[in-house]
C-alpha cells in the first residue's frame, strides 16, 4: 500500500517539471541564435533583412515561435528563482502558487498578445 502511496505522490506535477524542463532547453538552443539576430543582423543588416523578418514574425508559425521564446524561459526561470531562495533559506508562502501562477499569467499574456489582439 505504501508503495502505491509513493509512486501516486512523484507522478503529481509532471507537466510543470516538464514545463520548466523544456523552458531550459529552449532557452539554451534558442537565446543565442536570437541574441544574434537582435544584436547584429537586425541593426546592421539592410532594410530587405529587417523586412524579411518581420514578415517571418508575422506568420503563424512566427507567432507561434514568439510564444515559445517568451513563454519558455519565464518557466524555467521561475523554477530556477524559487531554486536560489530555498538555497538562502527564503520559502515563501505558498511558492508553487506564486511560479505557476505567474508563469502562466505570463504566457495567457503573451498568447493574447500574440494571437487575439492583432
Amino acid at each position: 500500500m505504501k508503495n502505491q502511496e509513493i509512486q501516486t505522490k512523484s507522478t503529481n506535477g509532471k507537466i510543470i517539471k516538464g514545463l520548466f524542463t523544456l523552458g531550459g532547453t529552449w532557452v539554451a538552443i534558442f537565446s543565442p541564435v536570437m541574441l544574434v539576430m537582435m544584436a547584429y543582423i537586425i541593426p546592421f543588416g539592410d532594410a530587405a533583412t529587417r523586412s524579411y523578418i518581420l514578415k517571418i514574425a508575422n506568420t503563424e508559425i512566427g507567432k507561434v515561435f514568439l510564444c515559445l521564446m517568451i513563454s519558455l524561459p519565464i518557466w524555467c526561470g521561475l523554477q530556477q528563482i524559487l531554486a536560489i531562495l530555498h538555497e538562502n533559506k527564503i520559502h515563501p508562502k505558498r511558492e508553487k502558487l506564486l511560479t505557476v501562477g505567474l508563469a502562466l499569467a505570463w504566457t495567457i499574456h503573451a498568447i493574447y498578445i500574440l494571437f487575439i489582439q492583432t
